[in-house]
């Protein structure tokens, strides 16, 4: 994305808002999209989703301009709201409250997505051989609208198992959780949608390569969400970790060490978003599961939003990234739960 945007004639400013465009969209419409989930089911929710995450990339695959760019990323963050939101309640509703593993299954599966997703890099590389970076990406934009069509063939069926056997909500752990999102999603917007540019004006990487070197980091996404724990000692650890890679990925000498450390980032951020979601099925009664995680999300967009509006104006980025990652791990040590 980050690279298509440049193809278009703009900067780093303007890649922060296209991704500040998704999170505010993320930040306005989830707990919207969490109401619709207990009320009507999760299975429309995740329906409707789909077709707006397809028409959402079949915008981005027709854009030509940077307004079409911030209108598909608004409308992509509509879209994975009402996905995503029900997709968290559904795994509470089927053992995530007394399994918190199933949690970590369920970034894996995600995590399993991006990296079969990850086949778009090559074949962007080499169609961009061919037509240019800008229609490559259209065609692979394309690409990804039809198989978003596709997956609302193989929907989940609805159930509500274990929301009507769960009646308590812990408001003030709910409110350490929700602020403990908030620096979250500070911290991420801060750096996140500046990495690809970092990695291109400091190491000179194509946009090939740029996106190669996090690769590595896909690796974390497997394994972080298995160490996680609905616990504050997890959440603190999390934090730390990715503050210490922050600092690293600032002063790396080259290319290569970068993407180590990337991995160690990556393995900060999966545990820490993995035990707060776990946290939430425990702290908030079942019937309001799903606005439970719609609140939490959006308020962690709401902190990516803002982190990733000023980003481009911030070099390096990660080093202001640094300081909600510290607060975070104080936060959680002060008034999460011990387990």
């Amino acid at each position: 994305m980050p690279f298509y945007i440049f193809e278009l004639g703009h900067g780093e400013v303007e890649v922060g808002i296209a991704y500040a465009s998704y999170a505010a969209a993320v930040v306005v419409i989830r707990p919207a999209a969490g109401h619709l989930a207990d009320k009507a089911g999760r299975r429309l929710s995740m329906g409707i989703g789909g077709v707006l995450l397809s028409a959402s990339m079949t915008l981005l695959s027709l854009s030509t301009s940077i307004s079409h760019v911030y209108a598909a990323m608004f409308l992509s963050g509509v879209a994975s709201s009402l996905i995503n939101v029900a997709a968290v309640a559904y795994v509470s509703d089927v053992g995530g409250l007394e399994d918190p593993a199933l949690y970590s299954k369920l970034k894996i599966a995600a995590a399993a997505g991006a990296v079969a997703g990850g086949v778009s890099i090559p074949a962007v590389y080499i169609l961009s051989k061919l037509m240019g970076y800008a229609a490559a990406f259209r065609l692979t934009a394309l690409a990804f609208a039809a198989l978003s069509a596709a997956a609302l063939f193989h929907l989940p069926e609805e159930t509500r198992h274990l929301a009507v056997r769960h009646h308590r909500t812990d408001v003030r752990v709910l409110s350490c959780i929700i602020v403990a999102s908030l620096l979250a999603g500070l911290s991420t917007g801060l750096y996140g949608p500046q990495v690809l540019p970092f990695l291109h004006d400091r190491f000179s990487l194509s946009p090939f390569a740029a996106v190669l070197a996090y690769l590595p980091a896909a690796i974390s996404w497997f394994v972080g969400p298995r160490l996680a724990r609905p616990a504050r000692s997890s959440v603190a650890l999390g934090s730390l970790v990715v503050a210490v890679a922050l600092i690293g990925m600032a002063y790396s000498p080259s290319p290569y060490i970068f993407s180590a450390i990337w991995v160690l980032e990556s393995l900060g951020v999966a545990v820490l978003s993995t035990s707060l979601e776990q946290m939430v099925s425990r702290n908030v009664a079942g019937v309001y599961w799903a606005r439970g995680y719609g609140v939490y999300q959006g308020v962690n967009n709401l902190g990516y939003a803002v982190g990733a509006a000023v980003s481009g104006y911030m070099y390096p980025p990660f080093l202001y990234a640094v300081i909600p990652a510290v607060a975070l791990s104080a936060l959680s040590l002060k008034c999460l739960k011990p387990q």
